[in-house]
């Protein structure tokens, strides 16, 4: 089965994937033409006037070119340019200026010769936004007459253009209607999905939807050179079997490779046919096996009890295990919520506490210095500690300077900052060392938690079947979602203690509820006030020692006079009342540890050991500078005709 799904997964992941880059293949950054019209008037001289009206779509971008090849041959020249903003509010003539500019000024144009070319380029100045833009000229001698015909050849877009368009119309108007619509013959070259056609005796139109960037795009019209009788731009020869041979030859290889078109056409249609029955059948197999799985994980759900206490206990007033240090019952107590590591200052505190209890350590307050506390290490043999208080004392341990066995906790702040993968190492190994020591006492298995892992990865996957099946095997979307519940419910029952874990873990539970609410039971004569100390340390461990101090303060009155708690060997209840903390003892010593492992986690180490991000660097792979870039889109245009071999690669549209 887990062969099977990871086949199929990615399978289904290549076949989206193939699908994503065909539907972006056309996607095109920077500039883009919503809508570019041609309106070309013929004068009955030989001239053309000309009007491009551009609906533009402009990011980061300060200037938009159109350049023009220059040869005398085809055209005369370029005059009479002008160009307009068009605006809701009302049409914005550029002003002209006669310098060249790499970067053209806002509201400004120039129509002249650069760089043997001739060029026409404004201000667009536009971050992201759509602007409509009127570009008007008129071409001296674009139309040739010859002694059986007129011509105007003309290229509106070359392959040079990096602009694509959505849209783009062109009409070229005649100076006199043609008595016979036959003798008024046109042609366009570019696009095959494009379209030209002679829409009245003295009109043309031509029309390409989704032109694309680097496409050529030109029309051809002849007509009987009475059309232009006031024409000087002359030819003596006869041109009109020539074009019409020329443009027959371009037509058949353009209907050649709209047939190989058809064909590939016909062909992927028939591949996607093929992939859709075959992913369907494919669908229809893999559902039938993912039912088949979803009865099988109801039985292994149906036989897979959940772990429980053996009871509830609403309150515990017994210490839960002697032998247990404040690192394994917070490994109990915080199993499955927020986990140990988010504890870790907690269960250092308590640690810190308990080593006060066996004698090892010692709390005093530092003299003249409020909210201070100071350790005394106490030499003594460390080999009846368990190893995380061990590890833990160890570690007080190389605080102290030389030739002291005490300091303070600012210093061993300090000592953390210093230190910080050390501090971090150890308290991760905590965590580690407690979670061995439980699955020893029985309380915690791997192999519950290895089934787990196991369970909650086939509901992964099976989630990512659903989301892919959605598009390739919608069929198979269902029941998948089914199984990965299934597959998360198991994983539940697994996520879990052993049953002696969870009845150690619900007298953790029961023992927090009892000291929480000690003040308001009725009998109040149990426990003996020593045995809080013991208590206390697991209230720091679960977070409600403050809470616990004040109901103490109510049933026990003696706590209020700290000679009697210190003349009656109290090892650190009389520090828990002292009025030289603003806070409570546990707090001020809990806040100093969690400076502490804060410090150890943000500080920047030197040494390579790790820790926090450093000012450093520069060693030269760098980002460089952020700045905006301008970018300058050029059309260009060129009225030459282009050779046979280049317009068969374009194939051409004959009426």
């Amino acid at each position: 089965m887990k062969k099977i799904l990871k086949r199929t997964i990615l399978f289904i992941c290549i076949f989206i994937g193939i699908m994503l880059l065909s539907n972006n293949s056309n996607a095109s950054g920077g500039l883009i033409l919503r809508n570019l019209n041609y309106d070309v008037t013929l004068n009955a001289d030989g001239s053309a006037d000309v009007t491009e009206t551009w609906r533009i779509r402009i990011e980061d971008t300060n200037t938009l070119f159109k350049t023009f090849e220059v040869d005398s041959s085809k055209y005369k020249e370029i005059t009479n340019v002008k160009v307009t903003e068009v605006k809701s509010s009302g049409n914005v003539d550029l002003t002209k200026i006669n310098q060249y500019k790499y970067h053209v000024d806002k509201n400004c144009y120039y129509a002249l010769m650069y760089k043997g070319k001739f060029e026409i380029a404004w201000g667009a100045h536009a971050e992201s936004t759509t602007k409509t833009y009127k570009i008007s000229y008129k071409i001296i001698d674009a139309v040739k007459n010859y002694n059986d015909c007129s011509e105007f050849y003309w290229q509106f877009i070359s392959t040079s253009s990096e602009i694509p368009a959505d849209y783009i119309e062109g009409t070229i108007k005649l100076p006199y209607s043609v008595e016979n619509l036959e003798d008024l013959r046109v042609w366009a070259h570019g696009p095959l999905n494009g379209n030209i056609e002679k829409i009245s005796n003295d009109t043309v139109r031509f029309t390409v939807e989704d032109f694309n960037s680097n496409t050529m795009l030109e029309a051809r019209v002849v007509t009987p050179n009475t059309i232009f009788n006031k024409n000087l731009n002359t030819s003596n020869q006869n041109k009109l079997n020539s074009i019409l041979t020329e443009e027959q030859t371009w037509a058949d290889q353009a209907n050649r490779k709209r047939e190989q078109i058809a064909k590939q056409i016909e062909t992927r249609r028939r591949i996607m046919i093929a992939v859709f029955i075959i992913t369907n059948i494919l669908g229809l197999i893999l559902t039938i096996v993912v039912i088949k799985k979803i009865i099988k994980y109801h039985k292994e759900l149906k036989n897979t009890p959940r772990i429980k206490p053996n009871q509830e206990l609403d309150y515990y007033r017994d210490i839960p295990d002697e032998n247990e240090t404040p690192a394994e019952a917070g490994f109990l107590y915080y199993f499955k919520a927020t986990g140990l590591q988010y504890n870790m200052t907690k269960v250092i505190s308590a640690t810190m506490l308990d080593l006060c209890m066996k004698k090892h350590i010692s709390f005093e307050q530092v003299p003249d210095k409020k909210n201070q506390i100071r350790v005394n290490l106490i030499s003594k043999n460390t080999e009846e500690l368990k190893a995380d208080e061990k590890l833990i004392y160890e570690l007080l341990k190389k605080v102290p300077k030389k030739d002291s066995n005490s300091f303070t906790m600012k210093e061993f702040e300090k000592y953390a900052s210093n230190h910080s993968s050390e501090i971090l190492s150890k308290f991760k190994r905590i965590e580690t060392i407690a979670k061995k020591s439980q699955e020893q006492e029985g309380n915690y298995s791997k192999d519950l938690i290895t089934k787990y892992q196991g369970w909650a990865m086939k509901g992964v996957l099976y989630i990512f079947l659903a989301m892919a099946s959605i598009v390739a095997m919608w069929l198979l979307a269902i029941p998948s979602i089914i199984a990965a519940v299934y597959c998360f419910r198991i994983s539940g029952r697994y996520n879990t203690l052993t049953e002696k874990g969870m009845n150690e873990k619900e007298k953790l539970k029961g023992l927090k509820k009892y000291m929480e609410d000690f003040s308001m039971m009725k009998e109040k004569s149990v426990p003996e006030l020593i045995l809080w100390e013991k208590y206390l340390i697991y209230a720091t461990v679960f977070g409600i020692a403050d809470k616990v101090l004040k109901q103490l303060k109510v049933v026990y009155p003696q706590l209020t006079d700290t000679e009697y708690l210190n003349s009656n060997g109290y090892t650190y209840l009389y520090l828990m009342y002292s009025p030289r903390f603003n806070n409570s003892f546990i707090t001020t010593l809990n806040n100093s540890i969690t400076t502490s492992y804060h410090s150890a986690t943000n500080y920047s180490s030197g040494s390579g050991g790790g820790g926090g991000f450093s000012t450093g660097g520069g060693f030269g792979g760098g980002g460089g500078r952020n700045g905006r870039k301008i970018k300058s889109y050029i059309i260009k245009e060129s009225p030459s005709f282009l050779s046979k071999l280049r317009l068969s690669n374009f194939g051409t549209l004959f009426i």
